[in-house]
């Protein structure tokens, strides 16, 4: 296995000091866009300001050849960065603001061709300094750079040399002009890289110092307990030893004149939950429970403890953490979530869940358990006839009346649009019988829209031994129901019999 120091480090950066990485190179220029585009921005009306001044330099050589083509070169200058430094406040994106900066360098890069034919001393310092600011002023990518660079370079040395006749220092200019380049391509390498080094760093300390904000805000909520309430309790007796500002105004006054007081509170084996649990997870242990307030309301609370010694003696620190809303929101939440909206009946996902614990108790008690199934015959005539709405309070009139006819511990759900089942617990097979056949003939009676009648067919079926969840009950029903619908609707077929031998024919349908 190689050593660590073997291990070949991943390159985080390219050869121009930007992130190899194109995601985080973005990241990094989407955070100082903002300030690159002032910068820009600046770098334009610099340009626009400086060219302004050498007009009023360029008019004392007024009447020499160069003359002419030093003041198209300048409004060329002063032109473009006018434009492009107006052009700037539009710029949305990173790829707008290269274009931008390409866009003024290369005019200004040829206008300076022209500025550099005088062939004098101070062309030739400008052709050395006009590279840095294209390298080192220009905030757009390594690879463009470096090519407004160059071209700078070689388009000024090239308008320099050719403006005169060959001389012996031309090779010792252009070894110095690629000289110049490589430094300020390695300078702006280095600066690339640690600006991008630093502001890694910068948002790695800025998400440290989140995550350890966070932890400590954590740490003090839970522990120190402010402002929740928080009592110390004597790990031994259960008596508390001290309370927070926020305990007394939650538990009241008389709470801290009597440090007997929190067995009215708690009740005992909560402390002793507590204690085990504080036992077992060595510092910090959560328990919920329910206290009884002094005006004889409820709360539900969470106890969040840790262990302390003080004083000499065993303690439970406790923080009172009410979540009485929280809870009730929870049950709001699971009635919700097991409730069909339209009905108020159990959903599909709550009748098979508490059809799973029925089979289970039957099946350990060894008692009976049936399911039955129905839906409402015609039930598309009365939406295409009435509309859905009167389909919807039909449907809702269907199954309060169904409600209505179950024991408290039977289970009525809607589990399709038009499609109802029951689960009967400790009810056989026959008994479920007679229920739904009280259930039809109460329907038969049911009026609704219009004073029109309804019926339903209803399917059933006993859970059989051995079975450990409701589908296998749940589709004998089905099928039941099925046989009931094909041999003529408004009657009850027990799984396995024939439909005809389900009561009496079913009258003409009213609808």
């Amino acid at each position: 296995m190689p050593s660590p120091r073997a291990v070949k480090q991943p390159s985080l950066f390219t050869f121009g000091g930007e992130f190899r990485q194109q995601s985080h190179e973005a990241k990094y220029r989407e955070a100082h866009f903002p300030e690159s585009i002032r910068y820009i921005r600046l770098l334009f009306l610099a340009a626009f300001l400086i060219n302004i001044l050498f007009f009023l330099n360029d008019w004392h050589f007024f009447g020499q050849p160069h003359f002419s083509a030093a003041i198209s070169a300048r409004a060329v200058i002063v032109v473009v960065s006018i434009i492009c430094c107006r052009m700037a406040t539009a710029v949305q994106n990173f790829r707008q603001f290269q274009i931008l900066g390409i866009a003024w360098g290369v005019p200004c890069i040829l206008a300076s061709a022209v500025l550099v034919t005088p062939h004098s001393d101070a062309a030739l310092f400008i052709i050395f300094i006009l590279p840095i600011i294209f390298y080192l002023a220009l905030p757009i990518s390594f690879p463009w750079t470096v090519a407004l660079g160059v071209c700078c370079s070689a388009a000024t040395l090239a308008s320099y040399i050719a403006s005169a006749a060959a001389a012996q220092n031309n090779l010792g200019l252009g070894l110095g002009m690629l000289t110049n380049n490589v430094v300020l391509a390695l300078v702006l390498n280095r600066s690339n890289r640690l600006q991008r080094q630093e502001w890694a760093a910068t948002v790695s300390a800025q998400a440290a110092n989140r995550e350890l904000s966070e932890n400590r805000q954590l740490l003090q909520s839970i522990l120190q307990a402010i402002p929740a309430p928080l009592i110390i309790i004597n790990q031994e007796t259960g008596e508390f030893l001290q309370a927070n500002e926020a305990a007394r105004r939650y538990l009241g006054d008389a709470f801290l004149l009597d440090p007997l007081a929190l067995k009215k509170y708690f009740k005992k084996h909560d402390i002793i939950k507590l204690s085990i649990s504080l036992q077992q997870h060595e510092q910090v242990a959560e328990h919920e429970t329910r206290i009884t307030m002094p005006n004889g309301s409820s709360r539900d609370v969470l106890l969040v403890a840790t262990k302390a010694v003080i004083g000499g003696i065993a303690a439970i620190v406790t923080v009172i953490i009410d979540i009485t809303n929280r809870k009730e929101m929870e049950q709001h939440l699971q009635l919700l979530a097991s409730t069909d909206p339209l009905t108020g009946l159990a959903n599909r996902s709550r009748f098979f869940s508490l059809a799973t614990t029925e089979i289970k108790r039957s099946q350990r008690f060894g008692h009976p358990l049936t399911v039955i199934m129905f839906d409402i015959d015609f039930f598309k005539h009365i939406n295409d006839t009435f509309g859905h709405e009167a389909g919807d309070r039909t449907l809702r009139n269907c199954a309060n009346l169904c409600r209505s006819l179950v024991r408290e511990h039977d289970t009525v759900a809607r589990i399709g649009g038009e499609e109802f089942a029951l689960l009967l617990p400790e009810t056989d097979p026959a008994n479920a019988r007679i229920l739904a056949e009280r259930f039809r003939m109460a329907v038969e009676k049911l009026l609704v829209e219009h004073d029109t009648g309804i019926t339903v067919s209803l399917g059933i079926a006993a859970v059989l031994p051995g079975e450990t969840a409701v589908d296998a009950a749940l589709s004998r029903a089905d099928q039941a129901m099925y046989a009931a619908k094909n041999a003529g609707r408004n009657r009850t077929v027990l799984h396995g019999e024939l439909p005809e031998a389900a009561g009496e024919a079913p009258p003409t349908p009213r609808l």
